[in-house]
């Protein structure tokens, strides 16, 4: 496997060495420019998360030269006539991690698209002391409004994996506190067990957004476990306008338009397809709004829609909307269906974002 982004805060301080090592005619200056390098040394976050400090993701910049007029390492490693497995992978890393914008990523599959691995449900099975049986559990979403209806499923299995019946009691908690019980019955007819929550109910407890519990008891075989969702009052929807257009860098700008209750934060990822079904890209954005309407503007790099090779026109295919607070305040995934109008790949900017200052651009 190739080193990962994760190396490039640590490759990028050791390759000065390596150059040196490799080409002894390359002579480093002592006094490189700080900013040839600007990247997190700690555990990389998920994609999102960095909305909570109110910033972009992390890029590394790479300048041409140091202070001192002298050649960058990276371009001291581009003139080098030896290149070591080190170096092509870090000058393959450095190209892609600055290829596209911060904010856009590519992905090449249905399930690396990252709204449809943030609300993919999580189903578990927890197995009882020896093993001989198991309970799985899950529930239909991770994230729901007060409107909607939750619906919580269990099954037990034994030791050949074959569903049997069960005694289950199940409890709705909010941190350490319980708020209702909670009836599983089998409403399927192939043993599992299931309970639909109506969270408007004010017999349910369900009195603010945040994250609860379901824990889930099978008495008979002595298993406990628990599921958790997220109540959200996200206080921005979207209104169901559309419009799209080539911004002066030669990127695709479709704007959505939204309606906010409540003056906040806010957190907004789409993500694009083709119109027949090929991934492009995700693009993200936080954005303070006021209350009211607003256009909010997805904009999808040019260079990432050309890499897919698919002409317009393109789909809006998942949107998800979130208030920032902790935890995320997410709106269940949103899948507008919006076509763009049909740009040839040809009008579309070939330039990599790194690249873009120092073309004019």
């Amino acid at each position: 496997m190739k080193p990962k982004y994760l190396l490039l805060p640590i490759l990028m301080l050791l390759m000065a060495w390596f150059a040196v090592s490799n080409e002894s005619t390359v002579v480093m200056p002592t006094d490189v420019d700080q900013s040839i390098v600007e990247a997190n040394a700690s555990e990389p976050r998920s994609w999102d998360e960095s909305v909570f400090e109110d910033e972009k993701p992390t890029l590394i910049k790479t300048v041409a030269k140091t202070s001192d007029g002298k050649l960058s390492p990276i371009e001291r490693i581009k003139q080098m006539s030896n290149k070591s497995e080190l170096h092509l992978a870090l000058l393959e890393d450095h190209q892609n991690y600055e290829r596209y914008p911060p904010e856009n990523r590519r992905f090449e599959s249905h399930h690396q698209d990252p709204i449809t691995q943030r609300y993919a449900v999580d189903e578990r099975t927890t197995l009882n002391e020896d093993k001989s049986y198991g309970l799985t559990i899950w529930s239909d979403k991770k994230y729901y409004l007060q409107t909607d209806q939750a619906i919580i499923n269990a099954y037990v299995t034994n030791a050949e994996g074959k569903k049997v019946s069960a005694k289950l009691n199940a409890q709705l908690l909010m941190g350490q506190k319980t708020l209702s019980s909670i009836d599983l019955d089998t409403q399927t007819g192939d043993q599992v067990y299931q309970a639909t929550l109506d969270l408007s109910s004010s017999s349910l407890g369900l009195s603010q957004p945040g994250i609860y519990k379901v824990l889930i008891r099978d008495e008979e075989h002595d298993i406990l476990d628990a599921l958790t969702f997220t109540l959200s009052k996200p206080d921005i929807q979207l209104t169901g306008d559309f419009r799209d257009s080539l911004t002066s860098t030669g990127a695709l700008l479709i704007e959505a338009e939204v309606e906010v209750t409540n003056t906040n934060k806010f957190y907004v990822q789409a993500s694009l397809y083709s119109s027949t079904n090929v991934p492009v890209g995700i693009t993200q954005l936080t954005q303070q709004l006021s209350s009211g309407k607003h256009w909010i503007p997805l904009e999808f790099s040019g260079l990432m829609i050309r890499d897919s090779q698919e002409s317009g026109p393109y789909v809006l295919q998942q949107l998800s909307l979130a208030k920032v607070t902790m935890p995320m305040q997410r709106a269940p995934v949103e899948q507008p269906g919006y076509q763009t109008d049909a740009y040839a790949l040809d009008e579309f900017s070939s330039t990599p974002y790194g690249e873009q200052d120092s073309l004019g651009n």
